[in-house]
């Protein structure tokens, strides 16, 4: 059995990809923190959330 939790994230995201039936594998990978990630709170209205749509595609380099 293979040791998800010893494995870098680089090499468990290749081996997800590579054995996409192992559920194990896949808990583990999207268990892990993601410490690039972009956090958004949660939007109060429809304002909000149109707004942290717009600055996502901004990041992204796209326009609506």
């Amino acid at each position: 059995m293979t040791n998800f939790k010893e494995m870098s994230l680089k090499d468990l995201t290749n081996y997800v990809l590579a054995h996409r039936d192992d559920q194990s594998a896949w808990d583990e990978y999207v268990s892990r923190p993601r410490t690039n990630a972009t956090r958004y709170p949660a939007p109060k209205n429809q304002k909000e959330s149109d707004d942290q749509f717009e600055d996502f595609l901004r990041k992204q380099g796209k326009t609506i």
